[in-house]
C-alpha cells in the first residue's frame, strides 16, 4: 500500500509546493477513517478486519487568473472488511480490497454568468485480494482506469443547478487472462464462459454522456428538492469477440450500450424550535444495457443470445436526524432499497442445472443504518451496519450464490477538516 499511495503524496506536495511560491489562496479539505469490522454469511464470520479511507483535496485559486479555482484529488481507501453487496463465492469470507485514485479538476467560472466549466482528467488503481495466501497487485480482476471529462454546471439559483457533462475512459485488468475450463467468475459474480476466455477480454474503451438537474419544489416557496439525472455510456470490449450459435468467436467484437435514469427528492425538517434537523428522502433508478454478446454453454450445447442485456429497476426510502451543535452534531441515519434485475435473455437453472424456461432474475433488500458521534473538533465516533437479502430463480449455485443472507458492520472513528 505505502509503495503505490507514495508517488500520488509525493504529487500532491509537489503541486502545494509550487502553489506557495505564486501568489494563491489555499482552501485545504482532507479527512481519514479507521473503522474495524466484520462480514456475515450464512451461518460463519470473518475475522475482525480494518478499513481505512483517507481523502485530500485542496482548492487552489491564483489570484492571476480569479476566474480559476484547481482542485487536486488524491482518495485512498483500504477495504479490510467485504461489502454486503459485493458477490458471494467459494472464498466469501475472506477478501480484501485497495484502491488509490488521483485527479486534478479545473474549475472556471464565466464572468458575467451562471456557468461553471469543469475539465478534469484522473487516474485509479485497484486491487484484490481473493485468498489470503495471495499477494497485492497479482489478483486475477486487479483493474486501471484512466479518464479524462468535461462538465458545464448552470448555478441558476444557488445550491440548485444543471449540469451537461462527457467522460472518456479506459479501463484494463492487466492480470487477468482466462481458459474456458478455468474461467471460473467474473468481478460480478456471473460464471465466466467461452466469450471471455482469453487476454484483454475484459478490457474496455468508454465514452459517457451525463445530465442532471436539481430543482426547488415549489419554485416559490421551495419545500424540497428534487432531483433528475440521465447518463448513456457506451463500452467497447474490443478483445472480447462475439460468440455465434456453434459456440465459436467471430471476427466481430463486443459492444454494450447502457441508458440510466435517476430521480430523487429531498425533504428538509426542523423540529424543537430547530434543535432536532431531519432529512427525508426517496430515490429511484432504473437502468437497460443492451448488449451484442452470447453465451454458449458447451456443457449442455446450449446457446443464448443476449445474455448480457438487462434491465435494472431501484427504489427506497432514506432518513437522516441531526442534533446538537450545527457545525458538529450528533447524526443518525436509516436508508432501505429494493433493487431487481432480469435478464433479457440468459435462462435460469434449476438446482441440477438444467435450464428453465425461464429469464434470470434477481431481487435485492438492503438495509442500512449509521450513526456518528463527535467526541473532539472535527473528530467523530462512527458505527454503521448493513443488511442484504438477495433471492433469484437461478438455483444452480456450484461456484456462485444467488439466494443468500448477508451482514457487516464497522465501528471506529472519522476525522474532517
Amino acid at each position: 500500500m505505502r509503495k503505490t499511495a507514495k508517488p500520488l503524496y509525493l504529487a500532491c506536495a509537489a503541486l502545494l509546493w509550487a502553489a506557495s511560491a505564486r501568489a494563491v489562496e489555499v482552501t485545504p479539505l482532507y479527512g481519514v477513517s479507521f473503522l474495524g469490522g466484520q462480514y456475515f454469511f450464512s451461518s460463519a464470520k470473518s475475522n475482525l478486519n480494518a478499513n481505512v479511507k483517507a481523502s485530500v483535496a485542496p482548492a487552489l485559486k491564483f489570484t492571476s487568473r480569479p476566474n480559476w479555482t484547481v482542485i487536486p484529488l488524491y482518495n485512498g481507501n483500504f477495504r479490510g472488511t467485504k461489502d454486503v453487496t459485493d458477490p458471494v463465492g467459494s472464498s466469501t469470507l475472506f477478501q480484501q480490497g485497495m484502491d488509490h485514485r488521483l485527479a486534478f479538476t479545473g474549475i472556471r467560472q464565466a464572468e458575467g454568468s451562471n456557468w461553471k466549466l469543469k475539465p478534469s482528467v484522473s487516474y485509479k488503481r485497484e486491487f484484490l485480494k481473493e485468498t489470503r495466501d495471495e499477494t497485492w497487485a497479482n489478483g486475477l480482476f486487479d483493474y486501471w482506469t484512466t479518464a479524462v471529462g468535461f462538465e458545464a454546471e448552470n448555478v441558476y439559483k444557488d445550491p440548485f443547478s444543471y449540469r451537461l457533462g462527457y467522460d472518456f475512459f479506459i479501463t484494463r485488468f492487466p492480470n487477468y487472462r482466462s481458459l474456458e475450463s478455468q474461467s471460473g467468475v467474473d468481478p460480478s459474480g456471473q460464471p465466466l464462459g467461452r466469450e471471455r476466455a482469453g487476454v484483454n477480454t475484459l478490457d474496455t474503451m468508454n465514452h459517457q454522456l451525463s445530465a442532471a438537474v436539481t430543482l426547488p419544489f415549489p419554485a416559490s416557496d421551495p419545500k424540497m428538492s428534487v432531483s433528475a439525472s440521465y447518463r448513456i455510456l457506451y463500452q467497447d470490449y474490443r478483445d472480447q469477440p462475439l460468440i455465434d450459435l456453434g459456440g465459436q468467436p467471430t471476427t466481430n467484437g463486443r459492444q454494450d450500450f447502457s441508458n440510466s435514469l435517476g430521480f430523487a427528492v429531498g425533504i428538509p425538517k426542523m423540529y424543537r424550535q430547530g434543535r432536532l434537523r431531519a432529512g427525508y428522502g426517496f430515490s429511484l433508478g432504473f437502468t437497460h444495457n443492451g448488449s451484442n454478446q452470447n453465451t454458449f454453454d458447451a456443457g449442455q450445447t446450449r446457446f443464448m443470445a443476449d445474455s448480457y442485456s438487462y434491465y435494472s429497476l431501484s427504489a427506497g426510502p432514506n432518513m437522516s436526524l441531526s442534533w446538537g451543535d450545527k457545525k458538529q452534531p450528533t447524526t443518525a441515519s436509516l436508508g432501505l432499497k429494493w433493487s431487481r434485475t432480469k435478464y433479457a435473455g440468459r435462462l435460469a437453472q434449476s438446482g441440477s442445472g438444467a435450464y428453465l424456461n425461464e429469464r434470470q432474475s434477481t431481487n435485492r433488500f438492503l438495509v442500512s443504518v449509521g450513526y456518528a458521534y463527535p467526541v473532539a473538533p472535527n473528530f467523530h465516533l462512527t458505527a454503521q451496519t448493513n443488511i442484504l437479502r438477495q433471492e433469484s430463480n437461478q438455483k444452480f449455485e456450484q461456484s456462485y450464490r444467488y439466494n443468500y443472507t448477508t451482514a457487516n458492520y464497522l465501528l471506529g472513528f472519522s476525522y474532517d477538516y
